[in-house]
Protein backbone atom coordinates (compact mmCIF):
# COMPACT_ATOMS: atom_id res chain seq x y z
CA UNK A 1 0.00 0.00 0.00
CA UNK A 2 3.14 2.15 1.11
CA UNK A 3 4.39 1.76 -2.78
CA UNK A 4 1.02 2.70 -4.39
CA UNK A 5 1.07 5.26 -2.10
CA UNK A 6 4.04 7.05 -3.25
CA UNK A 7 3.53 5.92 -6.71
CA UNK A 8 0.66 8.12 -6.91
CA UNK A 9 1.68 11.08 -5.34
CA UNK A 10 5.29 11.02 -7.40
CA UNK A 11 2.88 10.63 -10.47
CA UNK A 12 -0.19 13.42 -9.71
CA UNK A 13 2.74 15.98 -7.98
CA UNK A 14 5.03 15.55 -10.89
CA UNK A 15 2.04 17.07 -13.42
CA UNK A 16 2.35 19.65 -11.62
CA UNK A 17 -1.13 20.82 -11.92
CA UNK A 18 -1.93 20.61 -7.81
CA UNK A 19 1.25 23.22 -7.21
CA UNK A 20 -1.24 25.96 -5.82
CA UNK A 21 -2.51 23.10 -2.88
CA UNK A 22 -1.16 24.18 0.65
CA UNK A 23 1.76 22.04 2.07
CA UNK A 24 0.68 18.58 3.00
CA UNK A 25 -3.22 19.14 0.96
CA UNK A 26 -2.29 16.48 -1.39
CA UNK A 27 -1.03 13.65 0.45
CA UNK A 28 -4.16 14.44 2.47
CA UNK A 29 -5.73 14.02 -0.86
CA UNK A 30 -4.17 10.85 -2.27
CA UNK A 31 -4.62 9.21 0.86
CA UNK A 32 -8.76 10.37 1.20
CA UNK A 33 -8.92 8.72 -2.63
CA UNK A 34 -6.77 5.63 -2.07
CA UNK A 35 -9.38 4.89 1.11
CA UNK A 36 -12.48 5.73 -0.89
CA UNK A 37 -11.40 3.57 -3.77
CA UNK A 38 -11.01 0.59 -1.08
CA UNK A 39 -14.38 1.14 0.08
CA UNK A 40 -16.23 1.45 -3.07
CA UNK A 41 -14.57 -2.05 -4.13
CA UNK A 42 -15.77 -3.35 -0.95
CA UNK A 43 -19.60 -2.23 -1.23
CA UNK A 44 -19.64 -3.30 -5.05
CA UNK A 45 -17.65 -6.79 -5.04
CA UNK A 46 -15.15 -5.80 -6.17
CA UNK A 47 -12.77 -7.71 -3.65
CA UNK A 48 -15.38 -10.70 -3.98
CA UNK A 49 -13.92 -10.62 -7.55
CA UNK A 50 -16.88 -8.81 -9.04
CA UNK A 51 -15.90 -6.16 -12.25
CA UNK A 52 -14.49 -3.17 -11.27
CA UNK A 53 -16.23 -0.46 -13.05
CA UNK A 54 -14.37 2.88 -13.94
CA UNK A 55 -17.36 5.09 -14.40
CA UNK A 56 -18.90 4.24 -11.11
CA UNK A 57 -15.68 4.30 -9.30
CA UNK A 58 -14.97 8.28 -10.64
CA UNK A 59 -18.40 8.74 -9.46
CA UNK A 60 -18.22 7.64 -6.04
CA UNK A 61 -14.43 8.97 -5.28
CA UNK A 62 -15.38 12.05 -6.28
CA UNK A 63 -18.57 12.27 -4.46
CA UNK A 64 -16.34 11.45 -1.55
CA UNK A 65 -13.71 14.12 -2.21
CA UNK A 66 -16.24 16.61 -2.33
CA UNK A 67 -17.33 16.28 1.01
CA UNK A 68 -13.67 15.93 2.29
CA UNK A 69 -12.69 18.74 0.45
CA UNK A 70 -15.29 21.26 -0.31
CA UNK A 71 -12.85 24.16 -0.94
CA UNK A 72 -11.48 22.28 -3.94
CA UNK A 73 -14.67 21.20 -4.92
CA UNK A 74 -13.82 22.89 -8.99
CA UNK A 75 -10.80 20.61 -9.21
CA UNK A 76 -12.00 17.16 -7.79
CA UNK A 77 -12.89 15.27 -11.40
CA UNK A 78 -9.81 15.92 -12.38
CA UNK A 79 -8.00 14.73 -9.42
CA UNK A 80 -9.81 11.87 -9.28
CA UNK A 81 -9.60 11.21 -12.99
CA UNK A 82 -5.59 11.27 -12.51
CA UNK A 83 -5.58 8.92 -9.50
CA UNK A 84 -7.69 6.21 -11.83
CA UNK A 85 -5.34 6.57 -14.29
CA UNK A 86 -2.33 6.52 -11.96
CA UNK A 87 -3.46 4.08 -9.84
CA UNK A 88 -4.40 1.66 -13.35
CA UNK A 89 -1.12 2.42 -14.30
CA UNK A 90 0.65 1.05 -11.05
CA UNK A 91 -1.66 -2.00 -10.99
CA UNK A 92 -1.09 -2.51 -14.59
CA UNK A 93 3.17 -2.23 -13.60
CA UNK A 94 3.24 -4.93 -11.14
CA UNK A 95 0.99 -7.38 -12.92
CA UNK A 96 -2.40 -6.76 -10.52
CA UNK A 97 -4.57 -6.21 -13.42
CA UNK A 98 -6.21 -8.87 -15.39
CA UNK A 99 -7.42 -7.59 -18.77
CA UNK A 100 -9.47 -10.34 -19.98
Amino acid sequence: MEEARAYLLERIEKQGDYDFLPEGVLPQMVDKLMELDIIFMEETGVTKGLQYDDEEALEALRRGMLECFPAYAMYMMRLTEDYLDYNEEYLDGIGAIDWE
